[in-house]
């Protein structure tokens, strides 16, 4: 299984100036290799002060972030799960989250899988972000 972990929203080092994550972002950072910017398909929606991803197979839906290489999933993965509001030992939250392996693409344009954190059902009051870009709540 990968090692790798696709993030979108507040993990981002591009969400560096976002206070929300900010432990969870330097926790990443000392559990996990950054490996570059990637994009995976899907929709990206703004759920307050954090986005969320629906997962898509068109080829225009695309959500932009980026990608590390964890250096111990097994533990990492017990307080990623936390934070995202998984139980301990689960990959589902029960009707909000999972924790899936998708294909992903990095900038460099090599293709491989990463775990993502997506919503199993598509929110329909939530605002869509066309450009797949979340910008931390701006």
């Amino acid at each position: 299984m990968t090692d790798c972990l696709f993030v979108y929203g507040t993990l981002m080092r591009a969400a560096a100036g976002v206070a929300m994550g900010r432990n969870m972002r330097a926790r990443l950072e000392a559990d996990g290799a950054w490996f570059g910017a990637a994009t995976i398909g899907g929709r990206l929606y703004e759920l307050g002060s954090y986005p969320g991803l629906f997962p898509s197979t068109r080829s225009s839906d695309r959500v932009h972030g980026e990608v590390y290489r964890l250096h111990d999933p097994s533990a990492s993965w017990v307080w990623l799960d936390a934070y995202e509001g998984i139980p301990a030992g689960r990959t589902l939250s029960g009707d909000e989250y999972a924790r899936i392996v998708a294909p992903i693409t990095l900038a460099s344009g090599t293709r491989l899988e990463a775990w993502v954190y997506t919503m199993i059902t598509e929110p329909a009051a939530s605002r869509l972000i066309p450009d797949g870009r979340w910008r931390g709540g701006v």
